[in-house]
């Protein structure tokens, strides 16, 4: 048995359920239900099931999906309906619904040999509790994709697993389920067979509706490698030509350098990698912090992976090929690179050891209130090395400057979904003397306020 999101054959075994093995992939996550069950066994989970829904429940699920697709852009045409033969009727009210709103739609089972529907013929497609049922779920969706014009949207729906809460009695399952999906490796899943712009709502405990827009996925993974610079002429030369000799192999890559307009001679050396095949220089008017660079460079890029690169020699640019294993290999959408290695003292300063103590205690303070507010378990939030699917930006909208956007962007990322994989990386901490722009009594407070708000607030708009 090979993992449908990330092909791997480990699974290490969690538990049995109805006289079935509940395993977990060793790569991404994903769960398994791997054994058939005995008829006994069989019939009491039957019955454990959920009754039949009233028809106006339906009636009420059905215009929730159908306002949800419209949401994602589909306004009129036909409609895929991706459903089993033996699941078609409890489909009948939804098709008559669709079909009062004006809609035309076709019922296909994607899952059998037979099934042809023209190719790029829909201009949506939706697939109820459908793929979580299937012994090779990316099968369905290369069929669905196959079916759908570009541009045109996917919502799913599946059952969203979580064992914090698991009983044997919990009717998400199923004799006929297989496989069972959270928000990332039902992104992964997507990502990997041709959809993009996936955003995940969860509505009720045990269920996703995930949306998902049909694209031409690029050849060759490409990596967009973001380098904000500020007042760095010592190290901004230095860092770009070990940059440019950094190979990624089997990755193409986009350096995309945001200049601040600095006052030491930075933008002159900038300048010089203008027109370079892989770099896109963005000059800003004026300094307004890391965070707003970083941000204006997300809109130039153009890679399906983006990597943060400082544009001084803290980092070693020798751990980009553990950084970027997890995602080119489907097991992960982010990714951090933990500075610890085992210490919490990761700042050293030989001229300022009360200073660096101090940040050290701070950093291991900020660290625990993201952890305790969010309910992670992270070592290294604040590292510079984030790298993420761009796709994950998706629907997220910042507005720090300076940095506190590295709160801001990990803390958005967690509520969408996303909990970071973190990988050990080398680092070597520069002193106040050498150039660090942390403003140790105004920043702090930034951060503190910056974290209590996204405790509280909305992390996707209402649009979406």
């Amino acid at each position: 048995m090979n993992c449908p999101v990330c092909d791997e054959s480990r699974f290490a075994h969690l538990l049995a359920v109805s006289g079935r093995a509940l395993t977990r992939c060793q790569g991404c996550g994903c769960v398994a239900l791997d054994a058939l069950p005995a008829p006994a066994d069989c019939a009491a989970t039957e019955r454990s099931a959920d009754p039949e829904p009233e028809p106006g429940a339906v009636s009420r699920h059905a215009a929730r999906y159908m306002d949800a697709l419209r949401r994602r852009g589909f306004r009129s045409g036909s409609l895929l309906v991706a459903a089993a033969a033996e699941a078609r009727a409890g489909l009948e009210i939804f098709l008559d619904r669709t079909k009062a709103d004006g809609y035309r739609a076709e019922f296909v089972d994607l899952s059998t040999a037979s099934a042809n529907p023209a190719p790029a013929g829909f201009d949506a497609a939706i697939m109820l509790h459908q793929l979580q049922t299937q012994p090779a779920p990316g099968q369905l969706l290369r069929g669905t994709r196959a079916a759908l014009r570009r541009g045109a949207p996917l919502l799913l729906t599946v059952p969203r697993l979580d064992l914090s809460s698991f009983t044997r009695q919990r009717t998400e399952w199923r004799t006929g389920n297989r496989w069972y999906f959270d928000e990332s490796t039902i992104q992964l899943l997507l990502l990997r067979h041709g959809f993009h712009e996936v955003l995940v709502r969860k509505p009720a405990a045990a269920c996703m509706i995930v949306t998902a827009v049909r694209e031409e996925p690029p050849g060759r993974p490409k990596c967009s490698i973001m380098v904000a610079a500020f007042n760095e002429n010592r190290t901004f030369g230095v860092l770009m030509d070990a940059l440019l000799k950094k190979a990624i192999p089997g990755v193409d890559r986009e350096i995309i350098v945001i200049e601040s307009n600095s006052t030491d001679g930075t933008r002159e050396l900038a300048k010089q990698y203008q027109g370079h095949p892989e770099i896109k220089l963005v000059l800003q008017d004026r300094p307004r912090g890391k965070g707003n660079a970083i941000r204006e460079g997300f809109q130039h890029a153009t890679g399906d992976i983006v990597l943060i690169q400082d544009a001084d020699l803290e980092y070693d640019l020798d751990d980009y090929d553990a950084l970027l294993a997890p995602i080119l290999s489907n097991r992960a959408l982010f990714v951090l690179g933990t500075r610890h290695a085992g210490d919490w003292k990761m700042r050293t300063f030989a001229r300022q050891r009360v200073l660096s103590a101090g940040l050290n205690l701070g950093h291991a303070l900020f660290t625990g209130l993201i952890n305790v507010l969010f309910r992670q378990n992270m070592t290294d939030p604040f590292t510079m090395f984030k790298v993420f699917r761009r796709d994950c930006l998706f629907g997220l909208e910042f507005q720090c400057n300076r940095f506190d956007f590295d709160h801001e962007l990990v803390i958005k990322l967690v509520r969408k979904g996303y909990r970071p994989l973190e990988v050990p990386v080398n680092y070597r901490s520069r002193s106040f003397w050498e150039g660090k722009k942390v403003r140790l009594f105004r920043d702090p407070l930034t951060w503190i306020w910056v974290d209590l708000k996204l405790r509280f607030t909305r992390v996707l708009p209402k649009r979406l």
